[in-house]
């Protein structure tokens, strides 16, 4: 009989902006305490339903995540903070120091989520020219002396391109069993080269599952997705829930558009390259949220077993790893929990059908 399938999963944090500008659900300009109470809210949630762990992304405008990572740690008994880690914004002798640190204080792990930079307009306030795949490049070495210093029973030497350490030690170590599971951002051909360097876990934001289905996924590399999951028994009270929560703007539709020319990410492009095709409301895979800069994920909307029968789909070509969007509520955890335990059901028995 075949094994049940296993899945990692993950929710997203809300995020608190200093941009005025910013319009999305999960963003807030509220007070750092109010901010920090729906923070704690959402990583309890998150936790009471099953939940792996929860991203902490980073841009420009977004308060430290390590700060944010802290107070999950603190305020969860088993949720791992999945860290979005910038090369450009700490040296990674910082970065495994914090991680060390966590380890000694709270006797728990946490994952890195690593970007190679998607916001060029963001580097290039910060000074950094730096061409798309070489960033990947640099992440991978960056990524590596993160790895050596958390691993190492003594003093630690790299000599690189972009960094150079000198017989340094890690104080406080880090206990092996708490060395960070690493993921990494990237669709690109410099992205997956940069994943089979790492053997790092790649998450893309996925296209409709059917793409897949015709051109499968490389073998050599696991491989996750970040989307938005919204589904009910009804599939009109789905749509109705989806529309409430992301309506389309046309300010929206304009700074989408802006953003697409400011960025030289894969994903992005390919996503946006999707918006003329025909994707209705009779397929589940829902693009307006991100069309309105509401968000920069895929939604997937409908009743629970179309939802599920689609999840069951991305879980076959091989997506193990599900990273969801900012949740709503604790309620709309719920309803996600369901659509993946039903999803899990699909795909162990789709298993079990192909191994008889």
């Amino acid at each position: 009989m075949a094994k049940t399938v296993s899945l990692d999963l993950f929710t997203t944090c809300p995020a608190l902006t200093s941009d005025r500008s910013v319009d999305r659900p999960g963003f807030y300009r509220e007070r750092g305490a109010d901010y920090l109470q729906r923070v704690v809210e959402t990583a309890r949630w998150s936790e009471e339903c099953g939940f792996r762990g929860m991203l902490i992304y980073i841009d420009n405008s977004l308060v430290n995540n390590w700060a944010l990572a802290q107070t999950v740690l603190a305020k969860t008994k088993r949720l791992v903070p999945l860290i979005a880690t910038q090369p450009v914004y700490m040296h990674p002798y910082w970065a495994a120091k914090q991680i060390a640190s966590f380890g000694q204080l709270y006797e728990r792990p946490i994952a890195l989520n690593m970007l190679a930079g998607a916001f060029r307009n963001d580097l290039m306030s910060l000074g950094d020219p730096t061409p798309h795949d070489e960033r990947y490049d640099r992440m991978v070495e960056y990524t590596r002396v993160v790895q050596n210093l958390l691993s190492a029973d003594g003093p630690v030497s790299f000599d690189g391109k972009y960094y150079q350490l000198k017989n340094i030690t890690l104080h406080p170590p880090l206990p092996p069993q708490l060395q960070p599971e690493v993921l990494m951002s990237g669709s690109s051909e410099a992205g997956m080269k940069a994943a089979r360097a790492l053997n790092a876990l790649a998450v893309r934001y996925p296209k409709p599952v059917d793409f897949y289905e015709r051109e499968p996924l490389d073998p050599d590399i696991s491989f996750g997705v970040r989307l938005g999951v919204i589904a009910r028994t009804s599939e009109d009270e789905a749509w109705e829930i989806a529309h409430k929560r992301f309506p389309e703007s046309r300010r929206g539709q304009l700074t989408h558009k802006m953003a697409m020319k400011a960025s030289d990410s894969h994903w992005h492009k390919q996503l946006s390259a999707l918006e003329h095709e025909e994707l209705t409301e009779a397929y589940p895979y829902w693009l307006t949220p991100f069309q309105n800069y509401k968000t920069f994920c895929p939604y997937l909307v409908g009743t629970y077993e179309k939802v599920a029968s689609i999840v069951a789909r991305y879980i076959r070509v091989g997506f193990k790893t599900f990273i969801t969007d900012i949740p709503a509520s604790e309620e709309e955890l719920l309803h996600q929990k369901l659509v993946f335990s039903m999803a899990k059901g699909l795909a162990s028995t789709d298993a079990a059908a192909r191994a008889s």
